[in-house]
């Protein structure tokens, strides 16, 4: 379809360079009937111009991708297509007075160059560039186009991944053991049922907060993990003792929703607790990360792999940054997350 439309658009180009010669020159438009071998030869030289032109620019596509240099694949393709289209006109008009189908010597008189010719040569100059300006333009849309498809598929990746985090953190399970600590405490101790109950509705107007959101501030983020410690202590008591040593300095670092509550509700969820051998989760940051540890105090049986949480947390982090989680699962249980500058 492309060829065609390419093909279309210089017959059109080549009928309109020959009826303003052929005006200029005569002061009359060609006649069909009389001069059937000047259309034949323009249709001829179209057909060849639009041939030539498509495949020169398909070549140089090739050798010299717009997207690597843009001002010398448009410099090329354009002094190309003009020494194409200027050879094919001589070509032509040698084989016209060759073979007494058109009666017309280009340079003639001593290779003088006369003003019809000039005409010519000045038209298939301006006809080049804006082909070639037509290729650029071409090549601008296509990758502004597929620019924005790959932004698109981005953000509804990473809205997908959002969405995992966020159905984890609503998750059936979750939930119910909320319902059942705050059924303990009603009538046991009202007042830290009370608090316990905030602390929940804060954590999920975090969650909700987030759910769209491509990244938050670490001050952001340890202010929910901190409502969310606050139920994990009153659940387990002293059986999990979560400590937060993150400098003020680091505060305004950004990092993506409900990273660190993953890593401490995956430590939580993949260890024993008990008051015997409490989990201990320490989170701290560099410079250059954000390192969350916590100690291995045996796996509790049927318990899927914590792998699913990492590997949300690492997927949502390659939109970011390139570096790499850091993972160490020894005698201790180690994640550094790169931070996030900008």
């Amino acid at each position: 379809m492309a060829k065609l439309l390419r093909l279309l658009l210089f017959l059109i180009i080549g009928l309109l360079f020959l009826f303003y010669l052929f005006y200029g020159e005569y002061g009359v438009l060609p006649n069909l009937s009389r001069h059937i071998n000047i259309y034949g030869f323009t249709f001829l030289g179209a057909i060849l111009t639009g041939f030539g032109v498509f495949y020169i620019n398909h070549w140089l596509n090739h050798r010299i991708p717009w997207r690597r240099h843009i001002l010398g694949r448009f410099m090329a393709g354009f002094a190309l297509d003009f020494a194409f289209l200027g050879g094919l006109l001589l070509l032509m008009g040698w084989l016209g007075n060759l073979t007494g189908l058109i009666e017309y010597e280009m340079f003639a008189e001593d290779m003088f160059i006369r003003q019809i010719e000039i005409k010519l040569i000045v038209l298939c100059f301006l006809t080049m560039f804006v082909v070639t300006l037509v290729e650029f333009n071409t090549f601008s849309y296509n990758e502004y186009s597929v620019g924005q498809i790959r932004k698109l598929r981005a953000e509804r990746k990473q809205l997908e991944l959002q969405f995992e985090a966020l159905k984890s953190q609503l998750s059936p399970h979750y939930l119910f053991n909320s319902m059942n600590t705050i059924s303990s405490l009603v009538y046991r101790d009202p007042h830290v049922a009370e608090n316990f109950i905030r602390n929940l509705a804060d954590t999920f107007n975090y969650v909700l907060y987030t759910k769209e959101a491509k990244v938050v501030t670490l001050r952001e983020e340890i202010e929910a993990l901190k409502d969310y410690g606050y139920l994990l202590n009153i659940r387990y008591a002293a059986a999990v003792d979560l400590r937060i040593e993150i400098d003020s300095q680091y505060h305004d670092r950004s990092i993506p929703p409900l990273t660190l509550q993953l890593l401490v509700e995956n430590a939580v969820k993949h260890n024993i607790i008990s008051n015997d051998n409490p989990l201990k989760v320490n989170i701290r940051a560099t410079e250059e990360e954000v390192i969350v540890l916590n100690n291995k105090t045996g796996s509790p049986s049927k318990t899927a792999s914590h792998r699913v949480g990492l590997d949300n947390i690492r997927k949502r982090y390659a939109f970011f940054t390139s570096k790499h989680i850091q993972l160490s699962d020894d005698d201790y249980f180690e994640v550094k997350l790169p931070m996030i500058t900008s």
